[in-house]
């Protein structure tokens, strides 16, 4: 029997939701996504993404496996400035966040900026690691 994998994009949009920062993923439109933005996306938006691989893995000796999955937060806004207090307010709702079922929820670094998307919006990201036994 192998380990059995989480949505860890749907909890950390959860933790994000309730943590009120102006984005919610039961607004209309919605403005808190899991996976990648999307185009109709408001723009003031966040989404949610788990990074591609392999989450690493290591056996406890117990039968069971410690999984630190990364995911990827990305957050645009109209002005930079926006868009870099959110990144920051999303960063300091995630590190160190009490995430139900989770060993560990960290936020790594700082939002770096990744420039303006194709429709003129500032875009930050960061990355948050989780960690649980499965």
């Amino acid at each position: 029997m192998g380990a059995e994998l989480r949505d860890v994009e749907l909890h950390v949009a959860q933790v994000l939701d309730a943590a009120a920062l102006g984005v919610s993923r039961t607004a209309t439109p919605p403005s808190l996504y899991t996976g990648p933005m999307p185009a109709a996306a408001p723009p003031q938006a966040v989404a949610v993404r788990e990074v591609p691989g392999d989450a690493p893995e290591d056996y406890l000796g117990t039968g069971r496996s410690y999984l630190q999955p990364d995911v990827q937060v990305l957050v645009r806004g109209l002005t930079y400035l926006e868009a870099q207090a959110l990144a920051r307010r999303c960063w300091s709702a995630l590190h160190l966040a009490a995430a139900p079922g989770y060993v560990s929820c960290r936020a790594q670094g700082q939002p770096a900026y990744l420039g303006e998307d194709g429709n003129h919006r500032h875009r930050f990201v960061f990355t948050v690691t989780l960690a649980y036994t499965a």
